[in-house]
C-alpha cells in the first residue's frame, strides 16, 4: 500500500517536470518509447555509476556484458503472455545527458505476427533487481496515433522496487488525432510566427496599388487587387510547401541560423518594396522565392517532433494545411482594410508607416540574429501581434468611415488606371 502511494505521489510530482530535468538524479534512469507503425523503439538511459554497481565491474562502451545484460532484463509481452521480439538497434554507448554520464542503448520491440504494439506490458528488470532504490521514468516520446511528439513527451509510469512492469494502452489512439494535432501546430506556428506573417503582410501592402513613374500611385480595381493578392499568397504557399516537404523528409538540410537571418532579410526587402517599387508586377515571384526560405524554417519545427519517415510525410500534409488555414484567416482579416483604405488619401501614410515599422523590426532581427544582441523591437512587435485582430477591425472601420467622407476619397477609386 505504501509503495503504491509512493508511486502515485512521485508520478504526480514529476509530471510537471521536463525530460531533461529528470536525468539529473544519479539514481534515475529513463525508458523513452517511440511508436512507428506496428512496432515500438525504446531508448534506455542508464546512469553509469548505477550500472557499474549492478554489474560489479568497471565498464567500457565496448563491454559486451552491457548489451547482453540489457537484452536479458528488458522485455515486452501481450496481455496473454506472448512475447515481443527485442532487437538491438545499436551498441550501448556513453552519453552526457544534462551533464551526467549515462549509458544509452536503443531497442526495437516487434509484436508477435498479426499484432500491433497497441496494448502490451513492458517489463524492466535492468538495475531494479540489484538496486532497490533505482527509479525509471517511463515516457512516450513520439506517437502519431495518440498525438504525442518529441517536443512534448508524456510521462506514463515510474518503475522502482518491485514495480517493474507497466501496461501500455494506445487503443484509444487514431491516426486522425495525429493529423489534427499537426494541423493545430501549423496554425499556431503561423499565429506565433510574427516574422512569417510580417513578411506576407508587408508584401501585400502595395498590392492594391498601381505604378506610375517608378512610384506607387493610384489604386487598382478591386478585381485586379484580389488577383494580385491571390497570386502572392499562392506563390508564397507553393514556395514554402516545397522546402517544408524537402526538409521534413530529410531531403534538404540547411542550418537554422542563416535561415532565420534570411527570413529577416526577406521582411526588409518587402518593406523597401512597399516604400518604392523594386519589382513591380513580380511580387508573386519574390513571394515564391522567399517562400522557399520560410519553408526551411517550418521544416525545423517538424524535425523536432521525432517522427519516423512515413509519419513525417503525413505530418507535412497536416502541418501545411494548418499553415494555409491560418494564412487565409490573416489575409481575410487584412483584405477589407487593404481594399477600403487604398481608395482613400489616408493610404500613403498607412503604407509608409507600415513599411517603416516592418523595416525597423527586420533590421532589429538581423542585428539580433547575426550578433546575438538585445532586440528592443521584440516587445513592441509581439504587442502588435497580440492585438492584430483588433487592429485589423479598427483599420477596416477607418476605411468604411473614410469611404463616406468625400474629401478622403481618391479620384482613382472610381476610375482605376493601368500601369504605365
Amino acid at each position: 500500500m505504501f509503495r503504491s502511494l509512493f508511486s502515485v505521489t512521485l508520478l504526480l510530482f514529476l509530471a510537471g517536470c521536463s525530460i531533461p530535468a529528470w536525468a539529473h538524479s544519479m539514481n534515475q534512469g529513463a525508458v523513452l518509447l517511440d511508436f512507428h507503425g506496428a512496432t515500438a523503439n525504446v531508448e534506455l538511459q542508464l546512469p553509469v555509476e548505477r550500472l557499474k554497481a549492478a554489474l560489479g565491474a568497471e565498464l567500457s562502451p565496448e563491454n559486451k556484458r552491457i548489451a547482453d545484460y540489457i537484452l536479458r532484463k528488458f522485455s515486452a509481452s501481450l496481455p496473454g503472455g506472448e512475447s515481443f521480439r527485442v532487437d538491438p538497434l545499436d551498441f550501448p554507448h556513453w552519453a552526457s545527458i544534462d551533464g551526467a554520464p549515462y549509458v544509452v542503448m536503443h531497442l526495437r520491440l516487434t509484436p508477435p505476427s498479426g499484432n500491433r504494439a497497441d496494448l502490451f506490458d513492458l517489463h524492466c528488470n535492468v538495475l531494479l533487481e540489484h538496486l532497490p532504490d533505482q527509479v525509471f521514468l517511463v515516457s512516450i516520446r513520439t506517437d502519431w496515433q495518440t498525438s504525442i511528439f518529441a517536443n512534448d513527451p508524456q510521462l506514463i509510469a515510474v518503475l522502482h522496487g518491485n514495480e517493474r512492469s507497466v501496461r501500455i494502452d494506445r487503443r484509444d489512439g487514431d491516426w486522425r488525432r495525429g493529423l489534427a494535432s499537426l494541423f493545430k501546430l501549423g496554425m499556431r506556428h503561423i499565429a506565433e510566427g510574427t516574422d512569417h506573417l510580417l513578411f506576407l503582410l508587408t508584401l501585400l501592402l502595395p498590392a492594391p496599388l498601381l505604378v506610375r513613374r517608378a512610384r506607387w500611385s493610384d489604386c487598382a480595381s478591386t478585381r485586379r487587387c484580389l488577383m494580385q493578392i491571390g497570386k502572392i499568397v499562392t506563390a508564397f504557399t507553393l514556395g514554402h510547401s516545397v522546402t517544408l516537404a524537402a526538409g521534413a523528409l530529410n531531403v534538404l538540410h540547411v542550418p537554422s541560423h542563416p535561415i532565420e537571418v534570411l527570413i529577416a532579410v526577406s521582411i526588409l526587402v518587402s518593406a523597401a518594396h512597399a516604400l518604392r517599387p523594386l519589382f513591380p508586377g513580380r511580387e508573386a515571384v519574390i513571394a515564391g522565392c522567399f517562400g522557399l526560405i520560410h519553408g526551411m524554417a517550418f521544416a525545423t519545427t517538424l524535425s523536432e517532433l521525432g517522427l519516423a519517415r512515413w509519419d513525417r510525410a503525413a505530418s507535412v500534409f497536416g502541418f501545411n494545411l494548418g499553415i494555409e488555414a491560418m494564412q487565409l484567416i490573416v489575409v481575410a482579416a487584412a483584405l477589407p482594410s487593404l481594399i477600403l483604405l487604398s481608395r482613400t488619401v489616408l493610404y500613403p501614410a498607412i503604407r509608409i508607416g507600415g513599411a517603416l515599422l516592418a523595416g525597423s523590426a527586420a533590421t532589429a532581427w538581423i542585428v539580433q540574429r547575426l550578433w546575438n544582441l538585445p532586440n528592443p523591437a521584440d516587445p513592441f512587435v509581439l504587442a502588435l501581434a497580440e492585438h492584430a485582430l483588433w487592429i485589423a477591425a479598427a483599420l477596416t472601420l477607418l476605411g468604411v468611415l473614410a469611404q463616406r467622407a468625400p474629401t478622403l476619397n481618391t479620384p482613382a477609386a472610381s476610375q482605376p488606371i493601368l500601369n504605365e
